[in-house]
């Protein structure tokens, strides 16, 4: 799951892996065009709070974490409408050093850069 600051971001990242989404709420539906207009508006008119950010799943389903908790999850993807979605954001944990070799790990890498063993499962 990728973190964004604003939802134009989280938007963008979303239509790299969706086309079409559903609001949560209504019937009401967006293709990449509509979403990102949607969104630019959005975060020029109201902001979301400092403590607040947007999450994407890997199906492209955008939500809301107010407080860096709960998940408020508002355009739901196409691809999979029955996606199973947390209901809270949780922090993967850092890998410091490569569990084969020992060789410290660069944060967020996915693969050791001396042994190329996987340091996540994703």
């Amino acid at each position: 799951m990728e973190r964004f600051d604003t939802l134009l971001e989280a938007a963008k990242f979303a239509a790299t892996l969706c086309k079409n989404w559903s609001f949560a709420t209504s019937d009401e539906r967006f293709d990449v065009k509509g979403l990102l207009i949607l969104a630019e508006t959005s975060d020029s008119e109201d902001p979301i709070d400092e403590d607040s950010f947007w999450v994407v799943s890997p199906a492209g389903v955008i939500g809301l974490c107010v407080g860096g908790e709960d998940i408020d999850w508002l355009f739901i993807s196409d691809n999979t409408p029955n996606e199973d979605l947390p209901a809270e954001y949780q922090v993967e944990p850092q890998i410091n050093f490569c569990p084969a070799c020992g060789a410290p790990a660069v944060p967020g890498a996915r693969f050791c850069g001396k042994c190329g063993i996987a340091l996540r499962s994703k």
